[in-house]
């Protein structure tokens, strides 16, 4: 049985929608939370995904053919780890300097920054891991081993 081949380009939207959102939240969260600020949110939101997926999803980005289940989720979750593991590192690092750099509290400025990192991480690396899987499956890659660039 093969993977649906819009399985990716579903990740990814889900991920991204996810993503600005958030990113709209950091951005106009301050704002009274209104009936306006939540048309807006949603409207402002749908735009950027929308943008997103269409520079993702264009000459055919992110279409899966006739990759096998089996190797798509091991390829997949493979994927999503690595993913998680480095963006959490990274968002983590960042924030840590940031948040340290804001209160000065070494202790508060950790523990903010892994919540941070960790959260954030769960919505950015599906998204992430849909393109690496991708650029590892395309072309049928059934039994084609293609190592990391």
């Amino acid at each position: 049985m093969n993977t649906p081949s819009q399985t990716l380009r579903v990740v990814f939207t889900l991920s991204a929608l996810a993503c600005s959102v958030v990113l709209m939240l950091f951005v106009r969260g301050r704002a009274e939370w209104t009936d306006a600020f939540w048309l807006q949110l949603a409207a402002a939101s749908a735009a950027l995904c929308a943008a997103g997926c269409f520079v993702a999803f264009r000459n055919g980005g992110l279409r899966l053919e006739a990759v096998p289940l089996g190797r798509f989720a091991l390829v997949f979750l493979r994927e999503l780890a690595i993913v998680y593991i480095a963006s959490g590192v990274a968002i983590t690092v960042l924030a840590l300097a940031i948040i340290y750099a804001i209160t000065r509290s070494g202790p508060n400025a950790l523990a903010l920054a892994v919540l941070a990192g960790l959260w954030l991480s769960l919505w950015l690396a599906p998204g992430i891991a849909s393109f690496t899987t991708w650029r590892r499956l395309r072309g049928g890659g059934a039994g084609e081993h293609r190592p990391h660039t």
